[in-house]
């Protein structure tokens, strides 16, 4: 199986992902961009995206753009992450941008930006650093390990 789609089975398999309406719009080694469509269920009580939703789309971007770096057997689990949210998230979708910064065999250190879309009108809302281990991934096969 190719790159792009080793990656895109494994973010097709993140149910959380499907529940927030994000799609992978871009693959290549050592990026990935995902973007998010605004809805009110994503929102908080000002109607902007929540933080929340603008933090798991930047450890995801870090994720799955450490992925593109790793062997078919690996697979990418977050173990440290830091956000800061720069601006209020509001727009028709959210794009978050990956990409590693430097890649060891085990550990992955990624930067994502994630941008608030409203027409042309691009708005850098967060900026995250994450480090990403290289996982077995006997996780997928064995429930006993979840």
């Amino acid at each position: 199986m190719d790159l792009e789609a080793r990656v895109r089975a494994s973010f097709d398999r993140q149910g959380f992902m499907h529940t927030l309406g994000a799609e992978l719009t871009e693959v290549s080694e050592s990026s990935v961009v995902i973007r998010a469509p605004f809805s009110p269920g994503l929102s908080q009580q000002h109607g902007f995206f929540h933080g929340g939703v603008t933090a798991t789309l930047a450890d995801n971007a870090a994720g799955f753009a450490a992925l593109t770096t790793m062997t078919a057997e690996q697979q990418p689990l977050s173990v440290e992450f830091k956000i800061n949210l720069l601006a209020p998230a509001a727009g028709e979708y959210l794009e978050a941008c990956g990409r590693v910064l430097r890649s060891g065999y085990r550990v992955k250190h990624c930067q994502a930006e994630v941008h608030s879309i409203e027409g042309e009108k691009r708005t850098l809302v967060a900026v995250a650093l994450a480090t990403i281990a290289a996982s077995r991934a006997v996780y997928e096969q064995d429930s006993s390990l979840r």
